[in-house]
């Protein structure tokens, strides 16, 4: 039919035509679109300011989330769980210098705004008795000024329970501990505050060395790095994209019009961050750098597609509307799939992958938009480049190399596709032993000063994070029952039984030394009271002679009561064993009327986005091939042509996942999305390659030679689109973050992957089927 060849794709016939009359509106006022583009950038320019930073790790979990909810709750009642730790380590920590330096540290540290309390081995009350009873003092009144000073002050601390907790035996590391107010955890204040804290800590560095280890302190460090990635990145991936598309296309325009468009669609997506509120995280952090690569993409088909109108002969605004005429449609249709790919990942479950796929999703359509609008217009304001007008075909050899392999392909489809169906197989065995991950020390790296203090925590005091049980006894004053007592001292004995876990503390230890105490200092008496009345007493005398800290331990009615330990980071799996064993074990044999427990703290936070990770991934992976898979097909008009394009994608899948299991990769925050994204873009690389094809079918019956034109002339736009796509994720290769080099390495071979594919796989189908020929 005539009306059909009218336009080159029978993709959007009738809508292609309200697109032209956009591409006609647009160069026919080129300076007019230029000023209106440029005038929304500055609007979504002053939303940048509103974007800040976040990188705590609650803040990766729905607010709603029962594991959220009890940890909030825990700190509601007991006050805060953030506690930063700061080493310090010395050949002997009891000598008159380094006592006086934790002295001076404590001092300060305490003087800070947002610290509700400091403890260290030199601060402590120590119980003792006294005509009254008991008595409560500090363990000194002043920093031991000689050894016989010191010597006494060791053996008062190491006899006490508080104090050998904040010092080792043999005097090599003593530790301090900063309680962070329950109002400044998680905000931008927190992270000003532990930069306080490293400066003072680098004040008092030498000789004695000091780390700062904490929640606190990995969320600054974290932060740290984004700012430098952007910072650094950025600019470096803007370098290689700009290298790459000078030398695919030796113009200024080649490289200049994708990467102004990039700018102003990173522009207008993170002023959509800012407009809905939306922080920069240790996921979104990438978008911009990414947007380098993905936005530049439909720049250089465009700018591809009006080399070759003008190779033809064509000039100026004939050139560029034939150019708009060949590219709306796939342009449009790719953007749309790249962006289906990330909003898919609005389905996760952590927070920051959410945000992540929603404003890069903004960003692709706003790069589509900017491609289709400001590099047509600045098209018609300028001339055809010299040596486009002076030769033809400048690019023959990237050309041969895909008529000789495009030929290949339409000679020899079956074998091409068994070739692929092997390589599938043997990388699909290699996704089985894919694993889940989310220790976040593993995104720093182990040279980051917040690892290595971790580090140093565990080696010297056993463990680096903390985990909470609260007990709930339903009742008033129920945690002063001996009953109740007993069975928090049975708890603590379990909990320290548990490798990995160590120092298990309670209220029952003040409990049993105030027994003591009042006993004459009887070992043998430190030891559960037997009466409530008993208990009662006892804490009663210890409140009125001026004790403190009981409100850390147990609630105000005396109902719940909280015990503590630490616990060594063993990484994803081992935590996950950890507290997986201690809520099947308070379960089974703790639970009980009148004592119920509940497991709290960041390492079942940590669990919790273990095991939602990789529901997340599924779902986002299934939702994300469904519906770039129904918009390809419904834009094609075509199921099978859908299914066709969705093979490339399958394809890519598997072979990551294959990689990722035979490199030991897990699945963690970074690499759940890269499967999502490579369908998103991958199949940008197949509707090119079936849009061109159709379009040659059009004009002749051969099947082979439209693979081989479709190969020679579309697979240049996709070469160039995944060489600079490889080189601009492959930049993340340098990040700060070692999981989000991981994530750069995985992108980049996705890319290249997923553009072979489509230009093997798809031809070869396409050559064994009638699809796509009419």
């Amino acid at each position: 039919m005539p009306g059909r060849r009218s336009s080159p794709y029978t993709i959007w016939r009738y809508d292609n035509m309200g697109m032209m009359r956009i591409a006609g509106a647009v160069t026919n006022n080129p300076k007019k679109t230029i000023a209106l583009l440029i005038g929304i950038s500055i609007l979504f320019g002053l939303l940048l300011p509103r974007v800040n930073f976040e990188a705590e790790m609650q803040d990766m979990v729905p607010g709603g989330d029962p594991v959220i909810q009890d940890l909030e709750e825990a700190t509601e009642v007991f006050g805060s769980q953030d506690v930063v730790m700061v080493v310090v380590k010395s050949d002997n920590v009891f000598e008159f210098g380094t006592l006086k330096k934790i002295d001076e540290l404590s001092r300060e540290l305490s003087e800070l705004d947002g610290v509700e309390g400091v403890t260290s081995p030199l601060n402590i009350d120590l119980i003792e008795s006294s005509d009254v009873l008991i008595e409560i003092s500090p363990i000194v009144d002043r920093v031991p000024q000689d050894a016989d000073e010191a010597e006494e002050f060791k053996k008062r601390l190491l006899g006490s329970r508080m104090g050998e907790s904040l010092v080792t035996e043999e005097g090599g590391a003593a530790l301090i501990l900063v309680t962070i107010e329950p109002n400044v955890t998680g905000t931008t204040r927190a992270n000003r505050l532990t930069e306080e804290m490293l400066a003072i800590v680098e004040e008092n560095q030498g000789p004695e060395s000091i780390y700062v280890v904490g929640d606190a302190v990995f969320g600054h460090y974290s932060m740290n790095s984004m700012n430098r990635d952007l910072l650094f990145l950025f600019p470096l991936v803007s370098l290689v994209v700009i290298v790459v598309l000078y030398l695919s296309f030796r113009s200024v325009n080649g490289f200049v019009l994708p990467l102004l468009t990039v700018a102003l669609s990173i522009v207008w997506m993170i002023g959509f961050m800012g407009l809905v509120g939306f922080p920069f995280s240790i996921v979104s952090i990438v978008a911009p750098i990414i947007m380098v690569a993905i936005g530049s993409a439909y720049g250089i088909h465009i700018v591809n597609r009006y080399y070759e109108a003008a190779e033809s002969g064509m000039r100026g605004k004939e050139a560029v509307v034939s150019t708009m005429q060949d590219m709306n449609a796939p342009v449009t249709m790719t953007a749309l799939t790249t962006a289906a790919g990330f909003v898919s990942l609005a389905t996760s479950f952590v927070i920051p992958i959410r945000q992540f796929g929603i404003a890069t999703a903004f960003g692709v359509l706003s790069a589509m938009i900017l491609s289709l609008t400001f590099i047509p217009a600045v098209l018609t304001l300028q001339q055809i480049p010299k040596h486009i007008q002076k030769r033809k075909g400048s690019r023959l050899s990237l050309s041969f190399f895909l008529g000789r392999s495009g030929r290949y392909v339409a000679d020899h489809p079956r074998l091409v596709t068994l070739v692929a169906c092997s390589v599938l197989a043997f990388f699909l065995v290699g996704a089985l032993r894919i694993s889940t991950e989310a220790d976040f020390t593993r995104y720093l790296g182990e040279n980051n000063p917040a690892v290595v203090g971790m580090r140093v925590v565990e080696e010297e005091f056993g463990g680096s994070s903390r985990l909470s049980v609260v007990v709930d006894t339903g009742e008033e004053d129920g945690i002063k029952e001996p009953g109740v007592l007993k069975e928090m001292v049975r708890l603590q004995e379990y909990l320290n039984s548990l490798e990995y876990v160590s120092d298990p503390s309670s209220l029952t230890d003040l409990v049993m030394e105030l027994n003591q105490v009042l006993q004459g200092g009887d070992p043998a008496e430190y030891r559960i009271p037997d009466t409530r009345q008993a208990v009662a007493q006892e804490l009663l005398l210890f409140t009125m002679q001026g004790g403190s800290g009981i409100d850390s331990m147990v609630s105000y009615n005396f109902d719940k009561a909280l015990v503590s330990a630490q616990v060594e980071n063993v990484g994803g799996p081992g935590t996950r064993e950890i507290v997986d064993r201690i809520d099947r074990d308070l379960d089974e044999e703790f639970n009980s009327e009148g004592f119920q427990t509940k497991l709290v703290g960041l390492p079942k936070v940590m669990i919790r986005l273990m095991d939602r990770i990789l529901d997340s991934q599924m779902w986002s992976l299934f939702l994300s091939i469904g519906v770039v898979g129904f918009i390809v097909s419904l834009l094609f008009r075509s199921v099978r042509i859908g299914l066709i394009c969705a093979v490339p994608l399958l394809f890519t899948v598997g072979m990551n996942f294959g990689i990722m299991g035979y490199l030991g990769i897990p699945l963690d925050v970074a690499t759940a999305m890269i499967a999502s994204i490579a369908i998103g873009i991958g199949v940008d690389y197949s509707i090119h390659f079936v849009s061109r094809y159709r379009k040659e079918m059009r004009g002749r019956q051969d099947k082979s030679e439209a693979l081989v034109t479709a190969t020679k002339t579309t697979g240049r736009g996709i070469s160039f689109n995944a060489i600079t796509l490889t080189l601009g994720f492959g930049v993340l290769l340098f990040s700060s973050f070692y999981f989000m080099t991981v994530f750069g390495l995985l992108l980049a071979l996705t890319m290249l992957i997923s553009s072979l594919a489509a230009l093997t796989l798809i031809p070869a189908i396409l050559r064994m089927t009638g699809v796509g020929s009419k």
